[in-house]
C-alpha cells in the first residue's frame, strides 16, 4: 500500500500507511486512485528513454531522451541515433493491474458504500484496460488476471499464468472500457476518469487492434505458441476493430469540440495547451504543481539563451515542416524549394516574411525568426552572411548544397559540387563563425556601418564548423513550452503546465481513419452514415482550426497510388515522407503527424501501422538554413540584425546519422526476470 501514496494529486491528504480499514472509505479510495492515477505509464514530461525511472523510463526526473526524435518529428543533441521507446515495463504495470482488481473484488463486500461503489469498480476497470494497452502495444498477447494473486508459500505455481492470445487481450481491454463508459459518471475532477475519458481511450486502443490486424501480418509474421496467436490478429477482426473505434468516437461527439476561442487562429491553437485545464477540447490531462510534482520541460526544450540550464532537445526536422501548407515546395518532389523561375535563390526581404504565409498550426509549433519570447528574447536564426559586398538585388546563386534525402554535405569541410566548383563558405563569398553562437564577441562579429552583426544567429543553427550548442535543424519548437514564463524561473522543476493525454483533435482523427479503412473495406455505409463523408468532414473541421487548406471534396479521400519520398518508387508529392497504402490514408495519417506531433502519438501510429521499418529506413534528419545579406541590414536595440534572406534546405550537418527501424522491433521480449518466475510464461518470436 505505501507504494500507492507517493505522488498523490487529487486535493487530498496523502497518507504514509493505507490499511483495508482506511480503504474502504469515501476519503480512502479517493487515496488509493489518486495512487494509480499518478503511477499510470503516460509518455509525458516524465518520460525519458534513457531513463529506467521508477518504471521503465517513466517518471524520470528529467526527460532529455523521446522518441519523438525517432519519427522525423524533431532531433536534438542527445538523441541523433534510433531511439527507441524504454523496454521492460512489465512488473510495475501488473501492480497497478492488481490494485485494480483488489477494489473490483473487494468493494461489493462493503454494503455501505454500495451507491458509490459501481462508479468506483467502473474507473477501477478504466484504469486497468489503461495499464493493460499500454502493455499489449509492447508485447501482444498477456495473461490477462482479474483477481489479486495471494502467494502460497507452498505452492508458487498458483501465481503462473499464461498468456493468452494478442486478440483476446484487446476483447478484454474493449470489455473494460465498455463497462467504465457505462458506469463512470459524464463529468469528473480534473486527472480522472468518465464516461467520454473512457470513449476516447476505447477509440485508440481500438485503433490499435484494428490495424494490427490489418497490417501486422504483411509486415511481422504472426507468432503462436501451442496454438495461441500471441503476436498478432487475424485480419478478418480489423473491421469489426474498426466499428468499435469509430463507435466510440461517436459516444464523445456533442460534449468536447475543438478549441476556437481565440480568433486569431495561431494563438488559438497554441492556447489549446496554454488553457489545457480550462479549453473545450482537452478530454483526459495529467495536472502539475508544486504541491505535488513539477516537470522541467521549459527548462531542457526552449533555446538555450531562454533557459537557465540545459536547453536545446527541441529541433523539429524539415521534414517535419513540409508537410505544412504555406510554404514553398517543389510540386514534383513535395519537398522545400525557395528558389525563381531562373533557378535562383528566392530573396526574402527580411527575417520572417517566409513565415509569415506559413499556416496558423505551424506557426504555433515553431518559435518563429524575429519572435520575441519571455519579453525579451528576439529570436535569432542563421547559419551564416553575406558580406556588405554583396548586393542582395544584383548578386545572385544557385543552390550551393545537395539535398536528396541520403548524401551529405557540409557547407564547409565536404564540398564537392561539380556543378558549383567554388566554395562560397571557403572563398568569403558567405561568412560564419567557429564559435558558439551565444557568445560571438569580437572577431565573430562583423562590422556593417558601425553596426556589429552576429555571423550565426543567437538562436542557431548548431553547423559542423560551429561551437558551442543549439537548434540541429534550423528549427525551435513551441507546443508544451510556457511563453510567459521569466528567464530567472526557467529551471528545472519550474513547470507546472498539464500534460494533456487525449485531446478532441485525436478522436477526430481517430474517427476518420476509422471510417476511411471501413469504407475501403466494403463498408461504405455503416450506422446509417456516409464513412468517406463523414472522415472527409473530420479532417475538414481539423484543417479549418488549424487554418489549412481544406479538402476540396470526398473525391480526394481516393484508393489512388499514395506518394512516395526521395528514390522510391511512385508518385511523388507533398506529404510523400509518411508512407501510406493509398492516398486517401496518407492524408489521413499526414493530417496526424500535423496535428498530433510532439505528443507522443506518432511513435505508436508507425509501430501499428507497420510502416516505421520502410518509413524510417536510412533516413537522414533535414534541416532548413537562412543566410542574411549585410548590405542594407539593421541593428535593433537587443543587438539582433535583420536583413534580406536567403533559405537553403538540406540534411542536418550535425546529427545526420542514418537511422533504420529494424523490422523485429514491432514486438519486444518479454523481460528475462518474468520468464524465470512463470514458466507458463510464453515467449515472443526472435527471443
Amino acid at each position: 500500500m505505501v507504494w500507492f501514496t507517493s505522488c498523490v494529486e487529487l486535493d487530498i491528504t496523502p497518507k504514509t500507511v493505507l490499511t483495508a480499514d482506511d480503504i474502504y472509505t469515501e476519503s480512502g479510495i479517493k487515496a488509493y486512485m489518486a495512487g494509480m492515477y499518478n503511477h499510470l505509464p503516460m509518455e509525458d514530461f516524465h518520460y525519458d528513454t534513457n531513463s529506467n525511472g521508477l518504471q521503465a523510463g517513466y517518471f524520470a526526473s528529467i526527460n532529455v531522451w523521446t522518441f519523438w526524435n525517432a519519427t522525423g518529428e524533431m532531433t536534438n543533441r542527445n538523441n541523433v541515433g534510433r531511439v527507441r521507446h524504454r523496454t521492460g515495463y512489465w512488473s510495475e504495470g501488473f501492480k497497478i493491474i492488481r490494485q485494480t482488481n483488489m477494489l473490483i473484488n473487494n468493494l461489493p463486500n462493503y454494503p455501505e458504500l454500495e451507491i458509490q461503489a459501481s462508479n468506483w469498480i467502473a474507473e477501477s476497470k478504466f484504469i486497468r484496460a489503461y495499464v493493460y494497452f499500454q502493455l499489449v502495444k509492447r508485447y501482444g498477447g498477456l495473461p490477462i488476471i482479474t483477481d489479486p494473486q495471494v502467494l502460497d508459500a507452498n505452492n508458487e505455481s498458483t501465481l503462473w499464468v499464461s498468456r493468452v492470445s494478442h486478440a483476446d487481450t484487446y476483447d478484454f481491454i474493449l470489455a473494460d472500457l465498455d463497462d467504465a463508459i457505462a458506469g463512470l459518471p459524464e463529468t469528473s475532477d480534473a486527472g480522472r476518469a468518465n464516461k467520454y475519458v473512457a470513449a476516447a481511450i476505447k477509440s485508440r486502443a481500438a485503433l490499435h487492434a484494428a490495424t494490427t490486424a490489418r497490417y501486422g501480418a504483411m509486415k511481422f509474421p504472426d507468432w503462436s505458441v501451442d496454438g495461441i496467436l500471441l503476436e498478432g490478429i487475424p485480419a478478418d477482426r480489423a473491421v469489426g476493430y474498426f466499428k468499435q473505434a469509430w463507435d466510440a468516437t461517436k459516444i464523445i461527439e456533442g460534449h468536447y469540440e475543438l478549441h476556437r476561442a481565440n480568433a486569431d487562429k495561431t494563438e488559438n491553437y497554441a492556447e489549446i495547451w496554454e488553457k489545457a485545464e480550462s479549453n473545450s477540447e482537452s478530454i483526459w490531462l495529467r495536472k502539475y504543481d508544486y504541491s505535488t510534482w513539477t516537470h522541467s520541460f521549459d527548462a531542457i526544450y526552449a533555446p538555450p539563451r531562454m533557459t537557465t540550464t540545459y536547453g536545446d532537445r527541441y529541433n523539429p526536422t524539415l521534414d517535419w515542416v513540409e508537410l505544412f501548407d504555406g510554404l514553398p515546395l517543389d510540386p514534383a518532389t513535395g519537398h522545400f524549394s525557395a528558389f525563381n523561375e531562373n533557378g535562383y535563390y528566392t530573396v526574402y526581404d527580411n527575417c520572417h516574411q517566409l513565415w509569415d504565409g506559413a499556416v496558423p498550426r505551424l506557426r504555433a509549433n515553431l518559435l518563429l525568426p524575429g519572435q520575441t519570447v519571455k519579453g525579451e528574447f528576439k529570436v535569432d536564426l542563421r547559419a551564416g552572411i553575406f558580406p556588405v559586398e554583396i548586393d542582395p538585388n544584383v548578386d545572385k546563386f544557385k543552390k550551393f548544397s545537395i539535398d536528396d534525402g541520403a548524401d551529405g554535405s557540409n557547407y564547409r569541410s565536404q564540398w564537392n559540387r561539380v556543378d558549383y566548383p567554388t566554395n562560397p563558405f571557403e572563398d568569403g563569398i558567405i561568412i560564419n563563425s567557429t564559435a558558439d553562437p551565444r557568445t560571438q564577441s569580437g572577431a565573430d562579429l562583423y562590422e556593417v556601418n558601425g553596426l556589429k552583426i552576429f555571423k550565426n544567429g543567437l538562436d542557431g543553427p548548431k553547423m559542423s564548423n560551429n561551437a558551442g550548442n543549439n537548434t540541429l535543424t534550423g528549427f525551435h519548437g513551441r507546443k508544451h513550452m510556457d511563453l510567459s514564463m521569466p528567464l530567472a524561473q526557467t529551471a528545472l522543476y519550474e513547470s507546472t503546465r498539464p500534460w494533456i493525454e487525449i485531446r478532441y483533435g485525436e478522436i477526430l482523427l481517430n474517427r476518420a481513419e476509422a471510417a476511411i479503412e471501413l469504407a475501403q473495406s466494403g463498408e461504405t455505409n455503416y450506422a446509417g452514415t456516409d464513412m468517406l463523408a463523414d472522415a472527409f468532414a473530420c479532417i475538414n473541421d481539423i484543417r479549418d482550426r488549424a487554418g489549412a487548406t481544406l479538402l476540396a471534396s470526398v473525391a480526394e479521400l481516393s484508393a489512388d497510388a499514395a506518394y512516395t519520398n526521395w528514390t522510391k518508387p511512385g508518385p511523388k508529392g507533398q506529404g510523400g515522407f509518411v508512407e501510406a497504402p493509398n492516398r486517401a490514408l496518407q492524408i489521413l495519417r499526414v493530417e496526424r503527424y500535423k496535428e498530433l506531433a510532439f505528443e507522443s502519438k506518432i511513435y505508436w501510429d508507425l509501430l501499428r501501422w507497420f510502416t516505421y521499418d520502410t518509413q524510417i529506413n536510412q533516413y537522414r534528419k533535414r534541416g532548413l538554413y537562412s543566410f542574411m545579406f549585410s548590405k542594407g541590414a539593421t541593428v535593433d536595440a537587443s543587438g539582433v540584425p535583420d536583413g534580406k534572406y536567403i533559405y537553403d534546405a538540406k540534411n542536418c550537418e550535425s546529427g545526420s546519422d542514418r537511422i533504420t527501424f529494424p523490422v523485429n522491433d514491432y514486438y519486444e521480449t518479454i523481460p528475462s526476470d518474468e520468464l524465470k518466475n512463470n514458466p507458463l510464461l510464453q515467449k515472443n518470436r526472435n527471443q
